[in-house]
């Protein structure tokens, strides 16, 4: 298996993996999906809520509050000694206690959510929670936890991923001299993958596999039959859309650390199976 970065940024990831079946790269995506694990609010004491909103709907929106996750040092409550009840290994707490001595209303933001553990803070400050008026006061605990996506979705490590074929195009532009309709295909290509400028021939672009979206227009558009739209073997391109809870490469080295833990237990499984020769 051979891994390529092609795009990287604060909030994506796209790359292409290459000699992997279309099983494996499946498991991959629904790995980072739903087994990395990621911190969130599971927890919520509301000692005070002068805001017009209910203890439920603010309970649900700071478990959709993204943090930031140091996998190093805490464990999953149901893996730590604690036995799950809450401890220093295993949550972590924030608390927000907000009094509006202004005239005018006042918005209460995620930056307002003090944690125990400055590794353990809301990804971005400016995430509204709730909003109180003049004199209003509002006074919240809450504990985080580490979880999995497939528990549920506030512990979902990032905010998209897909992956798509990567895409193959064998262009004979000898066969365009012929063609009638000064090339269709360069005009209706979604994408915009030729090049006419030259008046002449189209030109395929040599970084196309990047957009094309194997929609066979052109193959199915081209008169003259000069394209045939196909894709590599084997080959796949990624792209991660992330909310900032793990690096990218936490992420990457996470998901193949869980893969190789369910190929071992799927071994280990099977030599206990009693099988009838």
């Amino acid at each position: 298996m051979s891994l390529e970065i092609l795009e990287r940024t604060k909030r994506n990831l796209k790359f292409v993996v290459e000699n992997i079946s279309i099983e494996m790269a499946n498991a991959i995506r629904r790995i980072i999906i739903s087994e990395i694990p990621v911190m969130a609010v599971d927890e919520v004491i509301i000692l005070k809520n002068d805001s017009p909103l209910y203890d439920e709907i603010i309970s649900h929106r700071l478990g959709l509050i993204p943090l930031t996750t140091d996998l190093e040092t805490y464990k999953l409550p149901r893996e730590c000694e604690c036995g799950g009840f809450g401890c220093p290994l295993c949550q972590v707490s924030l608390t927000c206690e907000v009094t509006n001595t202004t005239n005018t209303p006042m918005e209460i933001y995620s930056r307002d959510l003090n944690s125990n553990d400055p590794k353990i803070v809301p990804v971005e400050p400016n995430i509204p929670l709730v909003k109180i008026d003049k004199n209003d006061k509002v006074i919240i605990e809450a504990y985080a936890v580490l979880g999995i996506g497939k528990e549920h979705v506030k512990f979902q490590t990032v905010s998209n991923i897909f992956y798509r074929f990567y895409p193959q195009i064998d262009f004979d532009d000898s066969k365009c001299a012929k063609c009638p309709d000064k090339c269709i295909v360069s005009r209706m290509c979604p994408e915009g993958l030729y090049d006419f400028s030259n008046k002449k021939t189209p030109i395929l672009l040599e970084d196309y596999w990047k957009t094309c979206t194997l929609c066979n227009s052109c193959q199915n558009d081209c008169p003259e039959e000069a394209i045939k739209v196909s894709w590599k073997e084997k080959s796949y391109i990624f792209l991660i859309e992330s909310d900032g809870v793990l690096a990218f490469d936490v992420i990457l080295k996470k998901t193949f650390e869980i893969f190789l833990e369910k190929i071992d237990e799927f071994v280990e499984k099977l030599g206990e199976v009693e099988i009838e020769s």
